[in-house]
């Protein structure tokens, strides 16, 4: 059945020359980038805080991958890692030698001061679910409110919602999950816990790490009696409360990310594995005896949705052969990190291997490295439309790497950077000076070629 809704006269509540729509880590680099570049812009985030899935869905460790490498975080991502330590110390987390973590709750915080420090406009509840398109270009974008649908005109629009929202409501062409069935990886609801005694988990070696060593065993073995398909369990920082800030453990497969039926499923799915983990985790482990839920992330995250047609689409083969560009907007370290679509625990490891024994996870070696070219971020149509993060064109195994945080903070610095100036110079953003916009991300602290 289908109905047809009425035309509807909508108030241009906002205009700006950059509207920036997720308020997610590409999101915020996309912002800030563009707001150092002299541009009025607008920042849209659909729920009541900025930080995507590091505060909606508690992950808090951002580049655990980087750690023992050469790399470096850089640019924006870098600065407000280390403007973070200097509000909020390094990590509230009792294990000394552990890397730097985030806390989703302060960093919340930090984000409204950050972004009003940068004259960032913020609008927060803000859902957008439709675009306004005259000659090629997005004139407003419409959002969802309390008081009905309302437009936000721009110069440029910058899709940084990680599932490519803004570009599918303005009919680009994606794609979505991997070749062969469209099945994207599972999502998870992450959990924090309390109680747990500090004292048993003190010290060197790293006991959480043992305890995720131990858990992996005892699955393979058959032995730890949960339901679900997951055979690793990262843990969070350890605070001196007793609180370890998240476990990253429910998976629900064959969840469509953009599908709301899919995303309740998912939702109610995790929660029971998280109960299940909950008990296992009380009656198994010395020191978890009187451990209590502390909370559970507001909402189930995703490791890859939509991924629109672009000018050039980033390949697994490029990152192989370190591909040079001469568009290049990022530099970052090799690595795959990609739970099975199917849930297959089985596999050969590889990544073409069936179920990847349930997850791939590629390391960085000799400080291996692979670049971003910008007609990635740049669709098919729409000249004044970029997007940035997960959901830039690639293949499915190439978005397992440029979906890092850091990465994604990277493409959305471009994306910011790139926006601005092709306002600047009355270009549509396609048709900018490269080496110019390359120079702007350097001064901007991207290390460039």
């Amino acid at each position: 059945m289908v109905i047809k809704i009425p035309e509807k006269c909508v108030d241009v509540r906002a205009e700006a020359d950059v509207l920036v729509v997720g308020g997610g880590p590409a999101g915020i680099g996309a912002a800030v980038a563009a707001a150092r570049q002299g541009c009025r812009v607008m920042l849209l985030e659909k729920r009541g805080f900025l930080g995507g899935n590091i505060t909606a869905s508690y992950v808090e460790t951002c580049n655990h991958f980087l750690y023992c490498t050469n790399f470096q975080t850089q640019g924006i991502y870098h600065e407000i890692e280390q403007k973070y330590r200097d509000s909020f110390g390094n990590s509230h987390d009792i294990r000394t030698y552990a890397p730097h973590r985030f806390s989703s709750e302060y960093l919340k915080v930090f984000l409204d001061d950050f972004l009003k420090h940068e004259q960032v406009a913020v609008k927060l509840h803000s859902f957008v679910n439709d675009v306004v398109i005259e000659d090629d270009r997005i004139q407003c974008v419409i959002i969802q409110s309390k008081q009905g649908p309302l437009a936000i005109k721009a110069g440029a629009v910058i899709d940084a919602t990680g599932d490519g929202d803004v570009a599918f409501s303005a009919g680009i062409p994606f794609e979505q999950g991997r070749d062969k069935d469209g099945l994207c990886q599972p999502g998870t609801v992450n959990l924090r816990i309390a109680g747990v005694d500090v004292e048993k988990f003190s010290g060197e070696p790293d006991k959480l790490k043992l305890l995720w060593n131990k858990f992996l065993d005892d699955y393979r073995a058959g032995i730890t009696g949960l339901s679900c398909k997951r055979q690793d369990l990262p843990a969070g920082r350890l605070t001196p409360a007793g609180i370890i800030s998240y476990l990253n453990y429910s998976c629900a497969y064959g969840i469509d990310p953009t599908n709301p039926d899919d995303l309740t499923r998912g939702e109610m799915e995790c929660r029971q594995y998280i109960m299940e983990l909950y008990e296992y985790l009380k009656k198994n482990v010395d020191g978890m005896q009187n451990i209590e839920i502390a909370s559970i992330a507001p909402e189930i995250g995703f490791r890859d949705s939509r991924r629109i047609k672009g000018l050039y689409r980033l390949t697994k083969d490029d990152i192989e052969a370190n591909r040079k560009f001469d568009d290049v907007i990022a530099v970052y370290p090799r690595i795959y990190d990609m739970l099975a679509p199917d849930g297959n625990m089985e596999g050969d490891g590889g990544l073409e291997g069936g179920g990847y024994k349930g997850h791939i996870y590629v390391p960085i070696e000799n400080s291996r490295t692979y670049q971003i070219p910008y007609r990635s971020l740049l669709p098919v149509k729409i000249d004044n439309l970029l997007v940035a993060g997960r959901c830039i064109s690639a293949d499915h195994i190439a978005e397992s790497t440029i979906r890092a945080i850091s990465a994604c903070m990277l493409t959305g610095q471009a994306a910011g950077a790139g926006a601005a100036l092709a306002l600047k110079d009355g270009n549509a953003p396609k048709n900018v000076n490269i080496p110019k916009l390359q120079s702007i991300l350097r001064d901007q602290g991207v290390d460039l070629p």
